[in-house]
């Protein structure tokens, strides 16, 4: 178990990341093919490769370069809705991660709250919209608990997880408001909201290397 992350923790999470997000495409796309354009799994084929091949064997001076790096990365090769707001996400994490050494719970709390900060200046969602802030913001609530709980990191990211899954769970009975989803409506109560899918398959990468 890791109470603290470093660079080289991060480094090692977003690789096992991309490989999970990458054998994730079939389910992603099945998803996306509900009640959107279906090409959420090729997004992340296209997007984590880019990141893997960033980042291996590379050595980073900060958490925030990394990130900062890992966004850059996603941007060169991934376009598509979910793709600009992931961007958001880790440039606003790597932006708030400019004076941090280390993650603890406390600093995750923050990055994660910058992370939907990001997105919702950038798509103007809010949470119930059936969006990926409807696992991220479950997600982000977790961890400030946890950190004003004065929780340790593993215990901190199995909640995470578990809110995330939560919410994921709940926009199955929502009505997608936003997006081509939104045109939609009504079709898309019964679906599960495939960014939020995709934002549980990121807690639960992050979690495992952790715990």
């Amino acid at each position: 178990m890791k109470n603290e992350l470093f660079t080289e923790d991060i480094r090692q999470m977003m690789l096992r990341l991309s490989d999970h997000m990458i054998s994730a495409e079939a389910m992603l796309t099945n998803l996306d093919s509900a009640i959107g354009d279906g090409d959420l799994g090729m997004t992340m084929v296209i997007g984590f490769t880019e990141i893997k091949q960033r980042i291996i064997g590379q050595n980073f001076a900060s958490i925030s370069q990394l990130l900062l790096s890992c966004a850059d990365a996603f941007a060169e090769k991934a376009a598509s809705t979910f793709a600009t707001l992931f961007i958001s996400m880790l440039k606003a994490a790597g932006k708030q991660a400019e004076a941090f050494t280390c993650i603890d719970t406390s600093k995750a709390s923050q990055l994660f709250d910058a992370a939907v900060t990001g997105v919702q200046k950038r798509g103007h969602a809010q949470i119930g919209d059936k969006t990926l802030l409807d696992a991220l913001i479950p997600a982000a609530d977790s961890l400030r608990r946890s950190s004003e709980l004065g929780l340790l990191l593993p215990e901190a990211a199995i909640l995470a997880q578990e809110a995330a899954k939560a919410g994921a769970e709940n926009t199955i009975n929502m009505k997608a408001k936003t997006g081509r989803s939104g045109y939609l409506g009504e079709r898309t109560i019964g679906q599960k909201d495939p960014g939020a899918a995709a934002i549980v398959l990121v807690l639960q990468s992050f979690t495992s290397y952790i715990v």
